[in-house]
């Protein structure tokens, strides 16, 4: 995901934490616990009738795990 100043999480003290998107990454916690969650959230906000669940799914399995949180 691109970030900027919109999309850049930020740490308890208002700085920006510039490897996560405040989606993912919020106030120095991170919002998701496990990968799946992640991804279920990703395919639920993503999938639509020109990328279906399941192409998101496969997609978001092959990324997630690349992450550096989840690494």
């Amino acid at each position: 995901m691109p970030l900027d100043d919109s999309t850049i999480s930020k740490e308890t003290d208002g700085t920006f934490n510039e490897e996560y998107c405040k989606w993912c990454y919020t106030d120095g916690e991170f919002k998701y616990k496990s990968k799946e969650q992640l991804i279920d959230f990703c395919v639920e906000h993503m999938a639509n009738e020109n990328w279906p669940a399941e192409q998101v799914r496969a997609h978001m399995e092959a990324v997630v795990p690349k992450l550096n949180h989840w690494k």
